[in-house]
């Protein structure tokens, strides 16, 4: 647990802060020069990744406060400064403001989505590292052997255990939990890889968009049986999975929906899989089957 990554004179860099800021500016960076390698690029920037920080904290926050909040967190909005953050508020705020952009730049939702989607798997598991460092998103308990003990805290597991009477008043540390912040980092950068390696081979424009939500979905899902934080349930679940499941079931509805047409000539020619007949390769810029997704 080292919720302060270093400190320079009276600047304090927060390992969550750090690596949240860290995730954002490697997908921008990434996606960026990825559109910028195509045949034909869309009309998108780095800008689109500070609408998507704008929004995906918003939303995180938003979502934190429904779920773990009091009174005393919506007063003055005060959440905004003070709560914490939860991935999937982060993810709707973030595409909703990204969608926003990109109708006002004037380019396609589904094939930008497409290209982005490893990224943002790579980003989400990069800020998951700061979740362990700060300790907040804490697992259950667990006798593996990489269990994991955080130290006396007035806050997160060590306190938890505390107050369950788990744990002796001089204890130093928390009994072992699951480093769950972890198994997500190594299950995101998986599906980074995953997404990565099926883009150039994808059959429609939103097929690799809607394969990160299922499986994402699919994973958190797990996972979320494996978090010590206690949020609230219903029904014996999680919000989060109840968001999950509505994600998967979601995700696959709109890939059975999808039209069976190819991606189009914004990929390299020859890729696997899409139509690189002359009619598309050498279609004007701002025409094609991409131009009015």
């Amino acid at each position: 647990m080292r919720p302060i990554l270093f400190e320079i004179g009276n600047l304090t860099f927060f390992s969550y802060t750090a690596t949240f800021t860290l995730a954002f500016v490697v997908a921008a960076l990434l996606a960026d020069r990825h559109n910028r390698r195509l045949p034909r690029p869309y009309p998108v920037t780095t800008m689109a990744g500070i609408w998507a920080f704008v929004g995906g904290t918003v939303g995180a926050k938003l979502y934190w406060v429904i779920q773990y909040g009091t009174w005393e967190d919506w007063k003055w909005l005060s959440f905004l400064l003070n709560g914490g953050m939860v991935f999937l508020g982060g993810l709707f705020g973030g595409i909703f403001m990204v969608v926003l952009y990109l109708r006002w730049v004037g380019a396609p939702i589904l094939p930008v989505a497409d290209l982005v989607s490893p990224y943002l798997a790579l980003a989400h598991g990069i800020a998951r590292i700061g979740c362990f460092l700060n300790g907040c998103c804490w697992g259950s308990r667990t006798s593996l052997p990489w269990g994991v003990c955080y130290p006396r805290s007035g806050w997160g597991a060590y306190r938890q255990q505390l107050d369950a009477g788990l744990l002796s008043s001089g204890a130093k540390v928390s009994l072992p939990v699951h480093p769950v912040q972890l198994y997500e980092t190594v299950f995101l950068w998986v599906l980074f890889g995953l997404l990565l390696w099926a883009y150039p081979r994808r059959k429609r424009h939103g097929d690799i968009f809607l394969g990160y939500l299922v499986l994402y979905g699919l994973g958190r899902f797990l996972l979320e049986t494996m978090r010590g934080d206690e949020p609230r349930h219903v029904l014996g679940l999680t919000a989060t999975q109840f968001v999950c499941m509505a994600m998967v079931a979601g995700g696959l509805a709109a890939l059975a929906w999808l039209p069976r047409k190819p991606a189009g000539d914004a990929d390299p020619p020859g890729t696997p899989g899409l139509d690189t007949s002359p009619a598309m390769n050498t279609a004007s810029p701002g025409t094609g089957p991409e131009a009015g997704e």
